[in-house]
């Protein structure tokens, strides 16, 4: 306390430092593994928005985070070649072949489309049923590979610090899982 009565109060700042923004989403495996796969890969749209998002922000450049995330099969290169660079750049390394991972993103993504359009034709139902939702764990690990790197250029390369799941994140695998019985009933009583 100061004898000057004229010197405004003084109390002790509990924290001090400002977080560093990360330049990349950051998320773990078993996170990151449990929303794609039990949303049917419709995480996927969240996990690229959050990733063109923050790097929007670190960067200051001008872009359309959610443009980029509704058509990701177009801009995963991109990404992953932004995040390489990141890495570099900031005296990290990381062996992974990110133009080979975000190509298999693209072709399972397309592969996924097509299947889906063959099957709302009445075109090889229920088989290629089967094979569409086979492909999903497929991507989901595929896509992790991806974030891995991801991970690294965030400074956070398990993704500790976004590993614990939130009331939304509960909320979507509960869908998720009751969505996946229905869609297992609904194959197997299909004729």
């Amino acid at each position: 306390m100061s004898d000057n009565l004229y010197s405004p109060p003084q109390a002790p700042l509990l924290h001090t430092e400002v977080q560093e923004q990360r330049a990349f989403y950051v998320v773990s495996r078993g996170k990151f593994l449990t929303l794609f796969v039990l949303t049917f890969g419709l995480y996927q749209l969240f996990w690229a928005y959050q990733n063109w998002r923050q790097f929007k922000q670190a960067t200051q450049q001008p872009m359309w985070p959610m443009a980029r995330a509704f058509f990701a099969i177009f801009w995963t290169h991109a990404l992953y070649r932004e995040a390489d660079a990141w890495i570099k750049q900031n005296g990290r390394s990381h062996g992974w072949r990110h133009a080979e991972l975000a190509t298999w993103f693209v072709l399972l993504a397309i592969a996924s489309k097509v299947l889906d359009a063959l099957v709302r034709k009445n075109i090889g139902a229920p088989l290629l049923d089967f094979i569409n939702l086979a492909l999903i764990p497929l991507q989901a690990v595929v896509t992790f590979e991806g974030q891995r790197g991801l991970n690294v250029a965030g400074g956070d390369p398990q993704g500790q610090s976004n590993a614990r799941f939130t009331p939304i994140n509960y909320v979507f695998i509960v869908i998720g899982v009751v969505l996946w019985l229905l869609v297992g009933v609904g194959l197997l009583v299909t004729p």
